[in-house]
Order: structure tokens, then C-alpha cells, then sequence
């Protein structure tokens, strides 16, 4: 499970660079007001682009050239749960679809669960990851 949250965290968080570069995701980017600790918005607002990045073709839809794009590049338990994104089982995921997916990367290091990661928590899901 842990695999999975953590191949997930690589949609949810991936706020730097393109598709091309969702598996070396950078943390940092992500805390938008750089004080060291994530909140759920700004999760949100890191899940934000990188839709608006993976539409390639702006029309508020990732087709399935754009997510196997997406896909190309992230790990198959991540690409799953991309799949499983499409709540109404049209072929297209709407932004309101990839939005309303669940946090559970998010949720799994929120260890205190206030809805923000704290350094500590932030330090943590870094050694997960093999990041410094």
C-alpha cells in the first residue's frame, strides 16, 4: 500500500516541469509560500498544474493520447490510479475528476492529520522517497 501511495504521490504532487519530468518531482515546489511545511492547498494547487500541464491541447479534458503521455512517465500503480480518475467511465478525465480524487499521499504522511505536512512530516515522506 505504502508503493502505491508513494507511486501516487508522483500525479499528486508533481508540480515542476512537464509530464516528462513527474518522476523526479520536487517537494519544494510544491510549498508555495516556501515556510517549509505543505498544506492541502497547496497539494491542490500542485494537482492543479499538473493538469493544466498534462492538457496538452487545453481543452479541460485529458484524452487518452494526453494521459498516456502522463503515463509514459510515472510508475504503473500511479498510471492506475489515473485510470481510475474517470469516475464516469467516458474515456475522458474532466479537471473536476482529477480534482476530486482522493489525497491519500497527502493523508498517509498528515500524521497529525491538520491538514498541513509539517518539516517533520516533509523530512519523512523525503527518506521514503530517497530524497535529501
Amino acid at each position: 500500500m505504502v508503493k502505491a501511495i508513494l507511486a501516487g504521490l508522483a500525479i499528486f504532487f508533481a508540480a515542476a516541469g512537464g509530464a516528462a519530468e513527474a518522476q523526479e518531482f520536487d517537494l519544494d515546489s510544491v510549498d508555495a509560500n516556501r515556510d517549509g511545511a505543505v498544506t492541502r492547498a497547496e497539494a491542490r494547487g500542485a494537482r492543479a498544474a499538473m493538469f493544466v500541464r498534462s492538457d496538452l491541447n487545453q481543452d479541460g479534458l485529458l484524452d487518452v493520447a494526453e494521459r498516456q503521455a502522463v503515463i509514459q512517465v510515472i510508475a504503473a500503480r500511479a498510471a492506475r490510479g489515473l485510470e481510475r480518475a474517470d469516475a464516469n467511465h467516458d474515456g475522458l478525465i474532466s479537471r473536476a475528476e482529477f480534482m476530486n480524487q482522493p489525497y491519500r499521499g497527502f493523508d498517509f504522511f498528515d500524521w497529525d492529520r491538520n491538514g498541513v505536512l509539517s518539516p517533520a512530516e516533509i523530512t519523512a515522506l523525503r527518506a521514503r522517497l530517497g530524497q535529501r
